[in-house]
């Protein structure tokens, strides 16, 4: 079957979201026409064996289970080159995913030029009591990323012409990635609705621990020997500033029944 689209899902310590994950992949209104790819490289927590059944059962979802730990970028990268579909995009297990991303995504890559695209991005807390809430109520409450880090869609075909993810980094190859896109003048945009909540944990987030600052220590020394600037897009940054605003006065233009 030649699906519209691909999702990549590295898990890693996530096996308490696999549930949530599962039934999010679901409400997708392109479920059966996407492809969801989970990765798992030697988790403590074996999340592949709450993952097989699903995937056994199902035919457009597949499992990549290793023995040896893999960082995230070099996952991302196992399930890339694990599908045929002509676009790409991945997701966090403990983010949410709009039951219309998908299709919203395609169809936008669809009538676009765009090689690359990311959408409104709200920021929640973990310990939220109304965690992935579509409501339009909850949604005008919450602060949009500048960043397309969390959420990024892509023609599969990029690998030809800037290449995969850099699997030595650790928590700054999206960012890389994106700098590849704007330095190769790949053509890009955003499509403005609330699609996608970023789930920020306190008392887990990787760059806030000692060892991931370490790590992002390490990323900014490899940043350092790139030969084109590392960067977001600022176009993309100042739209959403502006959206921001316009998401608490106009919240409903920005947003989508679930």
């Amino acid at each position: 079957m030649g699906y519209k689209i691909a999702v990549l899902m590295s898990t890693y310590a996530h096996r308490g979201f696999v549930e949530k994950k599962i039934n999010e992949i679901q409400r997708q209104t392109l479920f059966d026409q996407t492809e969801f790819i989970f990765i798992e490289t030697a988790s403590p927590e074996k999340e592949r064996e709450v993952l097989k059944p699903f995937c056994d059962a199902h035919a457009n979802c597949k499992l990549i289970a290793l023995a040896e730990r893999k960082t995230l970028y070099e996952a991302w990268n196992l399930g890339w080159a694990a599908t045929q579909a002509p676009f790409v995009c991945y997701s966090n297990m403990d983010d949410a995913m709009h039951p219309c991303l998908l299709e919203q995504v395609v169809a936008t890559l669809r009538q676009t030029q765009w090689g690359a695209c990311s959408v409104l991005i709200a920021k929640q807390m973990a310990d939220d009591k109304r965690l992935n809430d579509w409501s339009v109520e909850h949604l005008k409450r919450l602060p949009l990323s500048l960043r397309p880090g969390p959420f990024t869609a892509w023609r599969n075909d990029l690998k030809d012409s800037i290449g995969t993810f850099d699997g030595q980094f650790f928590v700054a190859g999206d960012k890389d990635f994106w700098s590849r896109l704007i330095a190769n003048k790949v053509r890009f945009g955003l499509v403005k609705k609330v699609l996608y909540l970023y789930t920020k944990d306190r008392e887990h987030q990787l760059s806030k621990s000692k060892s991931g600052k370490r790590r992002l220590q390490e990323d900014e020394k490899r940043f350092a020997q790139r030969p084109y600037p590392i960067q977001w897009s600022y176009k993309m940054r100042w739209q959403i500033f502006f959206l921001r605003y316009f998401l608490k006065i106009f919240p409903r233009s920005l947003t989508l029944a679930p």
